[in-house]
């Protein structure tokens, strides 16, 4: 099966070396990493002797998204299309006479999956998203003399388990392989877009997803915001819609913030989302706790002057859900993953498209003061400090959650087809 498509020298470098135990892919967002391990893995599969063969992402879904879409549709890929059909129920790609089975790996309830199993031959897609015990079962589970795995990664914090076998890979040992790339490693993308993803994010996220760098979580989260810039005195335009975030709270604060969106399709300024105002009750400064119900009723009177289109809530307040929906509001669940909400948060803040109102006082003030977590960062995880985050918390739910699409300006192709991403504007 001879490849004719053009390959960037990294690319090719990792297809003809990748021929380890563990050979890894790591670095910078967009450089070609999918491409060059899906080619080296389906080799893999086709010289392969047996058919225990698997492809594992963060969930089944993702990895479908990620890598199996980019095998059935890009062009880049076509070699392989002729060869290999997905079958939906079952989870499965064929490819020839052999059965690729999928698996997620988003938690250490996912662990029973992976028991009892051989593997020849793995696909590990965003390898890094994988709890550690995961990880481990997986390398148990390559125990054939011929098994091989494959992986990708963004770096993540300098004691993740990964970073061991780099160096390790590094440092001459023969169970494993590693190759870095950073984002002018793929020559197929122009100066504009690569400019354009650098000043994309900022902070911890641009060390990791534009330098390529395992470095550690520390300091100020929003190390960038400054009041001049992202606190406003009036909203920068007219809201199309408007949508609410809120962190529930008994013994902790109790916040709901009202956040005005528009898509740009009517006005000249762009793309905005912006935090007009906020409800903020701490009932150790107040004297007084509130019910439920005195909280739902706050909570309605604060949002009825506005046709609010959803109000984003911690899956876990479900009596207090409860009194939302009996009012007839709006209420769905957030989604509640705190590195992926802080990276949203940073990206949109970062390109000037989230700002807050200055009647924000609580929100901002968090922003201020809102800092990755020292003694967490020691242990290797990636965690802000819990303290003072409550308003910080309703913003998250909401910018995290709101209209989620495929499009990621950071993984996709030039149809924008393959990687899932938030999108704030309900395109």
């Amino acid at each position: 099966m001879a490849y004719d498509k053009p390959l960037a020298p990294k690319q090719l470098q990792f297809i003809l070396e990748s021929t380890k135990k563990w050979n890894i892919a790591h670095g910078s967002v967009r450089t070609g990493k999918t491409v060059c391990t899906l080619i080296r893995f389906m080799q893999a599969c086709w010289e392969c002797p047996d058919n225990q063969l698997f492809m594992v992402g963060y969930t089944s879904d993702t990895i479908y998204d990620n890598a199996i879409r980019l095998l059935l549709e890009s062009e880049q890929l076509s070699i392989f299309r002729p060869y290999l059909t997905w079958f939906a129920g079952k989870r499965e790609l064929r490819f020839g006479d052999k059965v690729i089975s999928t698996l997620g790996a988003k938690d250490e309830g996912h662990l029973g999956k992976f028991q009892g199993l051989t593997m020849s031959v793995v696909y590990c897609d965003e390898i890094t998203l994988y709890p550690t015990s995961i990880i481990n079962m997986i390398d148990t589970r390559l125990s054939n003399p011929h098994s091989i795995a494959f992986a990708t990664c963004n770096p993540k914090q300098p004691k993740h388990i990964m970073k061991e076998w780099i160096d390790k890979a590094d440092d001459g040992d023969p169970n494993y392989y590693a190759l870095h790339y950073v984002l002018d490693d793929n020559v197929f993308l122009t100066k504009e877009y690569k400019d354009r993803i650098k000043h994309s994010s900022a902070g911890i996220f641009y060390k990791r997803n534009v330098l390529g760098l395992w470095c550690l979580a520390e300091g100020a989260i929003f190390e960038f915001f400054d009041p001049a810039l992202h606190v406003l005195c009036r909203p920068p335009c007219s809201a199309e819609y408007w949508i609410a975030g809120i962190d529930y709270g008994t013994n902790n604060p109790f916040c709901c913030l009202l956040i005005g969106v528009s898509t740009g399709r009517y006005t000249q300024t762009g793309k905005r989302i912006w935090v007009e105002k906020e409800y903020y009750w701490d009932h150790k400064k107040k004297g007084r706790q509130k019910t439920n119900s005195e909280l739902a009723d706050d909570v309605q009177k604060f949002l009825e002057d506005y046709p609010v289109r959803k109000v984003y809530i911690d899956p876990s307040a479900a009596s207090f859900e409860l009194e939302l929906r009996r009012a007839g509001l709006p209420v769905i669940h957030a989604d509640n993953d705190v590195e992926k909400g802080i990276q949203i948060m940073t990206d949109l803040m970062y390109k000037g498209v989230l700002s807050v109102l200055d009647c924000c006082p609580n929100l901002i003030n968090e922003i201020e003061g809102y800092v990755w977590d020292p003694k967490l960062g020691e242990k290797g995880v990636d965690a802000p400090l819990k303290r003072d985050d409550h308003a910080i918390d309703s913003l998250r739910y909401a910018v995290c959650t709101h209209k989620v699409t495929e499009y990621n300006p950071y993984e996709d192709d030039n149809k924008g087809r393959f990687r899932n991403r938030y999108d704030p504007f309900g395109r």
